[in-house]
């Protein structure tokens, strides 16, 4: 890559960070809704990895004092348990924690989402009106904050579940299902939309899906020095390569760049870095004069996106471009 092409990527890395900074206020709080753990989740990690520190720690400063309670959980129950995005959001928290130096907050949201793993396949439980799951886009996220925040025997659990899914995919040639019932059977019966149940190998598809798990599965590999989870962490860049289309195109592909960046520094591969410069250009394609990311070519949004959908991704293209612009992750 050039410089000129890298210094671009930072151009438009710093203009989606100012347009996400424009809706934090002076103490770190969402303008839109101060007390929506969903508006801040992303932020303390993204402003930190893109250099802006400050910022950065007043995010978390306010999530810690006013959005979660002693025992890692949010304050407000509507946000905790399986049923809630809160797997999710509680990976992100973590390992963001341990990106600033908080590794006592981080081992305190780890350790929440802990309760909700799975000893037996190594998964972390949600709830869905189909019952009881587990799914590699929370589980992986849960992995991936307790892989940073040090807690390496419940990560590790959850490199066997993201195994475990690998090696009893049903039909690997066509999709890839993403997830098991309580009885450890895959999902392949889901009435969810098709890009939440199984990434399609030969049509639309949502690559970031997989980031999480790549991202994590990565840090582990560096925190234990096994091999083995640098190489499932490539098993799951491999789905996303082996589409038959242009998976980087998709307007999920997202953080998916800076994820193969994470593990192109354990694994060096021109295959992982062509991959996510053409996320990189993807990007450029879609930002807005503003920073901001079109998110009307995604499907159900052709007459616009809803503000918080549009910065949550935005964090996650950010990513990329930075990750980019840094020569890797």
């Amino acid at each position: 890559m050039t410089t000129d092409t890298a210094n671009e990527y930072r151009q438009a890395a710093d203009r989606a960070l100012d347009f996400l900074a424009a809706h934090v206020d002076d103490d770190g709080r969402s303008r839109i809704d101060p007390n929506d753990p969903g508006l801040h989740f992303k932020l303390p990690y993204v402003f930190a990895y893109g250099d802006r520190r400050q910022l950065a720690l007043r995010a978390l400063d306010h999530i810690e004092r006013n959005l979660l309670a002693d025992d890692g959980s949010f304050n407000d129950n509507q946000f905790n348990g399986p049923a809630s995005a809160f797997l999710y959001q509680a990976g992100w928290l973590a390992w963001s924690s341990a990106a600033l130096g908080r590794f006592d907050l981080a081992r305190r949201i780890a350790r929440r989402a802990i309760q909700e793993q799975d000893p037996n396949l190594g998964g972390f439980w949600n709830e869905t009106h189909q019952g009881r799951e587990q799914g590699v886009l929370n589980s992986s996220s849960a992995a991936a904050g307790c892989a940073a925040a040090g807690e390496l025997e419940s990560a590790a659990m959850a490199a066997g579940f993201m195994d475990r899914l690998i090696d009893l995919q049903p039909e690997p040639d066509r999709r890839f299902h993403f997830g098991f019932y309580a009885d450890g059977e895959v999902i392949t019966d889901s009435d969810a939309e098709p890009g939440r149940n199984y990434f399609d190998l030969n049509g639309p598809c949502r690559p970031a899906m997989f980031a999480t798990a790549i991202a994590g599965l990565t840090w582990l590999g560096r925190q234990t020095d096994d091999d083995r989870h640098f190489n499932l962490a490539r098993a799951y860049t491999d789905v996303i390569l082996s589409h038959r289309g242009e998976p980087w195109t998709s307007p999920f592909a997202s953080k998916t760049g800076w994820a193969a960046l994470q593990l192109n520094v354990n694994r060096p591969d021109p295959a992982l870095t062509a991959y996510a410069e053409s996320v990189g250009q993807r990007f450029l394609e879609l930002q807005q004069e503003d920073g901001s990311v079109d998110l009307t070519v995604w499907p159900g949004f052709e007459d616009g996106a809803p503000l918080p959908l549009r910065l949550g991704n935005l964090c996650d293209w950010a990513l990329t471009a930075l990750a980019l612009a840094n020569g890797g992750a």
